[in-house]
């Protein structure tokens, strides 16, 4: 299973406002989990790791999941990755 196109861009987005944020997978899966995400943990660290391919609605959930973290802090509680 090969990755598709725009899923490698899209996963060094993901992975760099996790770095810069400090978003941990632990708290990026129980947050995508709880908005219906349908892969593991394990599965979402190898994701983010760059060792499997995940289909786009997933992905796409992982994004919004990033967000809801980044939202849901208070003006001073803003982790540095995440824009307000």
């Amino acid at each position: 299973m090969g990755f598709e196109a725009g899923e490698p861009e899209q996963r060094s987005r993901l992975k760099d406002v996790m770095e810069a944020a400090d978003i941990t997978i632990g708290e990026l899966w129980l947050q995508y989990f709880s908005m219906s995400g349908a892969a593991g943990e394990y599965e979402v660290q190898a994701y983010v790791e760059g060792v499997l391919s995940l289909p786009a609605t997933e992905r796409d959930l992982l994004a919004m999941a990033v967000k809801e973290i980044c939202s849901g802090a208070g003006p001073d509680d803003l982790p540095p990755g995440c824009l307000p």
